[in-house]
């Protein structure tokens, strides 16, 4: 994260000089002292001034963005054009709330990907009312539980693979196994 520093010709809303009494406001070597550090203060005042823009993935500098995203807990890669990443951020609660479910794969895979995602889900609940499963009713039970994830970019190059993997995996629930396929397509 860069650092917010001074900026020459910044204006300052409300000098300090005008804020001491009045007394004091004449004398030229506290107009010069406050002057100087309204220069050093007059970023900071700023920066207060629009925190509501530092804190909206939509305006905060790049630089912040990512900050914002350990906020949410998403994991951004740098490598991402910037308005990607703002998106990932602004979209993090939504996603978390309907993480694991077959949408909110969806969803998330589509973003982090730049391209569009089907989840094949093959649901299905099974229940037993002894604490033991007899092997034959679970093996039919459990016979293709496999959960599909295909996405479809534009450019594979541009997909960081195993990370994709790894918020795929992340965001299906545990018991299930994936199969992911990334396949490119026309622009």
């Amino acid at each position: 994260m860069s650092s917010r520093c001074t900026v020459h010709g910044l204006p300052v809303g409300q000098p300090i000089v005008g804020q001491l009494p009045a007394i004091y406001q004449d004398g030229m070597f506290l107009r010069q002292f406050t002057a100087g550090l309204d220069d050093v203060l007059a970023p900071a005042v700023t920066t207060l001034d629009s925190l509501h823009a530092y804190v909206d993935p939509a305006l905060a500098p790049a630089d912040f963005v990512t900050w914002l995203g350990a906020w949410v807990g998403v994991v951004l890669d740098e490598d991402w054009p910037i308005e990607r990443r703002r998106r990932f951020v602004a979209a993090a609660a939504d996603l978390y709330a309907r993480r694991g479910t077959a949408h909110g794969v969806r969803d998330e895979v589509a973003i982090y990907s730049g391209g569009a995602a089907a989840v094949t889900d093959p649901g299905g609940v099974y229940t037993s009312r002894t604490p033991t499963t007899p092997p034959a009713r679970a093996a039919r039970c459990n016979a293709d539980r496999t959960v599909q994830v295909t996405v479809d970019v534009a450019d594979e190059r541009g997909v960081n693979w195993a990370g994709l993997q790894e918020l795929i995996r992340s965001a299906v629930p545990a018991h299930l196994p994936v199969d992911i396929e990334l396949r490119e397509v026309g622009s």
